[in-house]
């Protein structure tokens, strides 16, 4: 793999290319024109800094819907996985208390609620910042006063964790 950097006007051709149609797949994936305006942001900040892949004869419009779909999918399960969580965290500033939460009743949410705190200050910390609020692991990093490597093992371990001491109240593996 070739891991240049493209030039702006090799990513320029591209985004006058391919915005619309992008926009367009971005927007159906996740439902609001705006969300799809961050994705696309995603979309090209990879179309810069990814590495190459296939040479000179690959197909641009393919692999930009390939990262596009990528970006979308993590943004949908990110905000699945931050319903759940929240709706565990019931009376948290900002919550709503009707969040989707079918079948989690006020035992299991307490549970989720201790479960979380109980984690490991880092985890704890880290999961929110990343998994709750969103943030990209540099921001998560740079707010813990870590490095990137740092946040993902105790984002890592912190799910793990959560997701083994809660199966049988939260499986995001089995939910549609």
């Amino acid at each position: 793999m070739n891991h240049r950097r493209r030039s702006a006007s090799e990513v320029e051709k591209w985004i006058a290319a391919h915005r619309d149609e992008l926009h367009r797949h971005l927007t159906r994936m996740v439902g609001s024109p705006d969300d799809a305006d961050d994705l696309l942001q995603v979309v090209w900040l990879k179309a810069v800094e990814g590495p190459l892949q296939g040479g000179a004869d690959r197909n641009v419009r393919a692999w930009l819907f390939r990262v596009a779909t990528h970006a979308a999918l993590d943004r949908l399960g990110a905000e699945k996985r931050r319903a759940h969580l929240l709706a565990g965290h019931e009376g948290h500033e900002g919550t709503n208390a009707t969040a989707p939460s079918p079948g989690l009743d006020a035992a299991a949410r307490r549970r989720i609620r201790d479960a979380c705190a109980r984690l490991p200050r880092k985890q704890r910390d880290a999961v929110w910042h990343r998994w709750i609020e969103q943030e990209d692991y540099q921001s998560v990093a740079r707010k813990l006063g870590t490095n990137v490597q740092t946040v993902r093992a105790n984002v890592y371990h912190g799910l793990k964790r959560l997701r083994h001491e809660l199966k049988d109240v939260w499986s995001e593996e089995t939910e549609s």
